[in-house]
């Protein structure tokens, strides 16, 4: 696969978004003309629907759900949309539908759970510093459209990290300061209050704050909707802690021995009692033959637990133990739906990162972590 290019972007945040909206024109042109093929689209419409108007629809449906909350509870995120929007020449009711799909494909109806996220304080690496790496598994379809930038607002820190093109928020990232986060999705049975996509709080949240106790302030106060999630906030001070959070309920934990692991599902008792049941299986709607009787969180579990193996040694550990872990197949190292790097014929690892808080830098893979390099960005 090619190399990633870094995007810069500057300016106020209509700028910065006309500036991505041009960047990404041809990805988000190119998605649109797409969608009424992808399988998650087909798996929501009901059957007697024709697509165009199920399209249609839902674009009016995200707007009205998505619109007053974005412009009120982020309106510089919002100033950012609508300049992708023209950036893009993509009109702003479309924009808010491709935002909304954060909320619609992370329904597991439509996907198994994925994403691995691995975080070392100083204590845990060899050079003594915080490291961060993330695993980012999504719907195989939306792979093309990855976007890597760095963003200097003039209203602002600076951010440095990896969204989609048409998304005007975060799904990893790391500011000025070293503050990093990654974005895991949940799932529960909570009902939001609020529709602005949780990757823009994420991006207000990097915009607003320096550390990780300040950023895990802001995210459990914001408004969010989005989708239910495991969030890793780590520091260059060497803070690490994971914020379980749906739209309506949070729990905050600190590193454990200064090392944190995180898949999919929720390990405190307060945010369990909101997820799924771990005895639900997926059948029927939006399941290939070989996902039928896999249950809600057996990938989630399964993650976890190899990445507790390789580290149970507790030696301290560098990027090349890392890397490691993130292309990870399982003991037997045969490649599936249930490893860490994921191999599955509707969703699979579509980017892997290693983010350095002390060092202001990271390195992003686009594709599977076993078939490719990294390439390091810093910020300008």
């Amino acid at each position: 696969m090619a190399s990633v290019k870094l995007y810069i972007f500057s300016g106020t945040h209509y700028e910065v978004g006309v500036q991505q909206g041009d960047a990404g024109r041809l990805q988000i042109r190119e998605a649109l003309e797409r969608i009424p093929n992808y399988e998650f689209v087909r798996l929501m419409k009901p059957s007697l629907l024709p697509t165009s108007l199920f399209i249609t629809l839902a674009k009016r449906r995200a707007e009205r759900l998505l619109k007053n909350d974005v412009f009120e509870y982020y309106p510089k995120q919002a100033k950012r949309l609508s300049g992708i929007a023209d950036g893009s020449e993509t009109n702003l009711s479309t924009l808010f539908f491709l935002q909304g799909m954060e909320l619609l494909i992370g329904n597991p109806s439509y996907r198994l759970e994925a994403c691995s996220t691995l975080a070392f304080g100083p204590n845990r690496t060899k050079t003594g510093e915080t490291i961060v790496g993330k695993n980012f598994d999504y719907v195989n379809v939306l792979e093309p459209y990855q976007l890597t930038c760095e963003t200097k607002p003039k209203e602002g820190y600076s951010t440095l990290g990896c969204k989609m093109a048409p998304l005007a928020g975060m799904l990893d990232g790391m500011n000025e300061h070293g503050l990093t986060v990654t974005y895991n999705l949940a799932y529960t049975l909570d009902e939001p209050r609020c529709y602005a996509p949780l990757s823009m709080a994420l991006q207000e949240m990097l915009e607003t704050c320096k550390n990780t106790a300040e950023a895990a302030k802001f995210i459990v106060q914001t408004k969010r909707g989005g989708h239910d999630a495991i969030l890793t906030l780590a520091d260059a001070e060497g803070n690490i802690k994971t914020v379980e959070i749906t739209s309506n309920h949070s729990a905050t934990s600190d590193a454990t021995g200064g090392q944190v692991i995180n898949t999919n599902h929720y390990k405190s008792n307060e945010m369990q009692g909101h997820e799924i049941p771990r005895n639900a299986v997926f059948f029927g709607k939006g399941v290939s033959k070989e996902d039928i009787g896999v249950r809600v969180h057996e990938s989630s579990e399964r993650r976890l637990k190899r990445a507790q193996e390789l580290l149970k040694d507790k030696e301290k550990v560098d990027e090349n133990k890392i890397a490691a872990i993130l292309r990870d197949h399982g003991e037997n190292n045969r490649p599936s739906a249930l490893t860490i790097c994921r191999h599955h014929s509707y969703a699979s690892t579509l980017r892997s990162v290693i983010f350095y808080p002390n060092r202001k830098s990271m390195k992003v893979l686009y594709g599977k972590p076993c078939q490719n390099q990294y390439d390091e960005f810093k910020f300008s």
